[in-house]
Order: C-alpha cells, then sequence, then structure tokens
C-alpha cells in the first residue's frame, strides 16, 4: 500500500535536559552500548544496562558509569532471542525506574559470511534478534516511554552489503519498524541511528570509533537536531567515516 500521508515535517530542536533522566541501553556491556552509556553517564541520567554474555563487562561499566556522574545504575541481563527473558528484563527496569525516558535499542548480533556460507540457524538468530527481538523488548517497554527510542540500525540498511544478507534484512526491517511506529505515536520522539563499520568486537575492532557512533546518540537525545519523526540519521554525515 501506498504511503498517502506524505513525509512528516521535521521537528524544530528544542534542548532535552539529560541529568536524571531515565535511560535503558540495551546491549551495553561492550561496543557502542558501553559507550552509549558512558555518554548518558556524563550527562547526568540515570541508567539501566542490559548484557547477554558478558556480565563481568557490564558490571564494569557501570562502576565506570557511576564514575562519570551516574547518578544510579543497575545491570540486568538480557536475551532478545528469549520472551520470558524479554520480560523479566521488562519488569526489573521498569520496577527499578518505574518509567523511562529513553530507550535505545542498541543489542545486536552478525555473521560475517556470504548468504549461502550461513547456516540456517546463524540466518534464523540474526533475524530473530535484531529484527523481532528489537520489536518486542520495544512492545514491552513504548507504553512506560516518556520521550524517545533510539534504535541502533546500520547502513548495512540503506544499501546493500555483500556478506550480510540476513543481518542487512532485519535492519531494512528496522527501519520500517521506525519509520511506522513513529507515525503511531507521533508524541514521542523515535529515530533510528546508522553506524557504518565500527570498531568493535563484531568487526574484529575494524572501523569508526564507538564513540563516534555515541556523539550521534547523545546528539539525538538532547534534541540538538532537525529530525522529522522516524528520520534515519547517519552518523557518517555528523561525525565523517567510510
Amino acid at each position: 500500500m501506498d504511503d498517502v500521508t506524505g513525509p512528516a515535517p521535521a521537528r524544530r530542536p528544542a534542548i532535552v535536559e539529560l541529568a536524571g533522566a531515565k535511560v535503558l541501553v540495551t546491549g551495553a556491556s561492550i561496543g557502542i552500548g558501553r559507550e552509549i552509556a558512558f555518554g548518558f553517564a556524563a550527562a547526568g541520567s540515570r541508567l539501566a544496562l542490559t548484557y547477554l554474555e558478558h556480565e563481568a563487562e557490564a558490571q564494569s561499566v557501570a562502576a565506570r558509569c557511576l564514575e562519570l556522574g551516574a547518578p544510579d545504575v543497575f545491570v540486568v541481563r538480557l536475551d532478545l532471542g528469549d520472551e520470558p527473558s524479554m520480560r523479566a528484563c521488562s519488569a526489573a527496569v521498569l520496577e527499578a525506574f518505574g518509567h523511562l525516558d529513553i530507550l535505545v535499542d542498541n543489542a545486536g548480533v552478525v555473521v560475517w559470511r556470504p548468504f549461502l556460507e550461513q547456516t540456517l540457524e546463524e540466518i534464523d538468530l540474526q533475524v530473530r534478534v535484531n529484527l523481532e527481538g528489537t520489536m518486542k523488548i520495544t512492545w514491552l517497554l513504548l507504553p512506560h516511554v516518556r520521550d524517545a527510542v533510539i534504535v541502533i540500525a546500520s547502513t548495512a540498511s540503506l544499501h546493500g552489503t555483500p556478506t550480510l544478507a540476513p543481518y542487512g534484512a532485519g535492519k531494512w526491517g528496522i527501519r520500517g519498524f521506525v519509520k511506522a511506529l513513529a507515525k503511531e505515536h507521533p508524541d514521542k520522539r523515535i529515530v533510528a541511528v546508522h553506524p557504518t563499520v565500527t570498531a568493535t568486537r563484531m568487526n574484529d575492532f575494524r572501523g569508526m570509533p564507538p564513540e563516534k557512533v555515541a556523539e550521534v546518540v547523545l546528539m539525538v537525545a538532547r534534541g540538538e537536531l532537525e529530525l522529522a519523526p522516524g528520520a534515519d540519521v547517519d552518523v557518517r554525515d555528523l561525525v565523517g567515516g567510510g
């Protein structure tokens, strides 16, 4: 069905005070999520941080966030491929905070191999986590989000990328999800941030520094950019990168 509503107008920037804001960052134990957590901590936000396998790293991130100025940080396990885990995580966050001001959907998984060299299990995992899991954790928490949902997508959803067919499919799907959700909830700021290849464990530490991605996420969170609902924010346009 064609979109007959036309493009939504960009919102004029209104600076948002992040001190004291209640923020959930998924996948915050390593990589981009960790740097996003550090950025919110330095701004004085209260933080809930999720991890899947790296609990020790997550606790270390939490400790550093407290040092940086976060008044409150807690860590909770989240498996985006498991519904009971998502429900337990959501319940723990809401018990601790009551509501969220900002949800950052960052957690994800990737397999870097040509499509026919990936197993059916690997294909399923990427779609289940990156697309279904992101949608489901957002479904659980969105009624309790007062301000913004910032989804970490990928420039792989802006163009085709060899060796990333299932990953790209999930991220293309997330773009559609963000755009539709933003129209359903015009009272909230719902956008997708698209990093390029970033120097994290997922990419063998090659690419753009994750701090650059976090910088853009904080710009979005503070309302420093004029963005239409459901906007695509290409990190390369703001901080450079290949």
